[in-house]
């Protein structure tokens, strides 16, 4: 019981300032690119055409939307040094010799930014992760929840909360800058990475 409670409070602690500082991302990378948030209330309109609570029986008529979600969490990446893995035994690898026992540190943002992968990274650019016809594509390199059996055991969670979130707030609101307080770009180092506070209108649509 005690390792039980243990794996639900590590589940709801480190799943409260990931998700927000994630989402809060998202809002400010949509206000930036006014043509990728008005693409995505298109489908939005097209697919749901009301203000009624999206849920994820939606989400496979919704592939712009849920390739929004993986670019805002490609281009956020809060955690670009993550947890701690261990050699279980020696390797080689491209001739370095690596001994059982050695600490592995997986460092996300070479993979989430690496121009072969993902051209022109430093881009928000959801359309990376579709394929010719509009579908939504599985791009394996998109590691925001680290990789192996150590990775972040709420990534189904997380990843249907922000769906749902970045669905419904923008079906329900269209968010601009405030041209007397453009916001700073800036990433504020933390537990996880956030963006620098900064404010902007929200005006509903419905």
């Amino acid at each position: 019981m005690n390792q039980l409670m243990g794996m639900l409070f590590d589940l709801w602690l480190a799943g409260q300032e990931t998700t927000s500082n994630t989402l809060a991302w998202g809002v400010l990378y949509l206000m930036q690119e006014p043509e990728v948030q008005s693409r995505l209330q298109k489908e939005l309109d097209t697919v749901i055409g009301s203000d009624r609570l999206i849920t994820m029986d939606d989400r496979p008529k919704l592939n712009y939307t849920a390739a929004v979600v993986n670019e805002i969490q490609r281009i956020a990446n809060l955690l670009a040094l993550n947890v701690r893995h261990a050699t279980s035994r020696d390797v080689n690898i491209k001739g370095y010799h690596i001994p059982e026992g050695t600490t592995i540190i997986p460092h996300i943002s070479v993979i989430l930014y690496d121009e072969k992968i993902f051209p022109n990274p430093k881009k928000f650019d959801p359309t990376r992760f579709l394929d010719k016809n509009g579908h939504l594509k599985k791009v394996e390199e998109l590691i925001p929840f680290s990789v192996g059996k150590r990775q972040c055991l709420g990534e189904g969670l997380a990843r249907m909360e922000l769906f749902l979130f970045v669905a419904n707030i923008f079906n329900q609101f269209k968010v601009n800058i405030i041209s007397s307080k453009p916001p700073n770009m800036g990433r504020k180092a933390g537990a996880t990475v956030s963006p620098q506070p900064f404010v902007c209108s929200m005006t509903k649509r419905y």
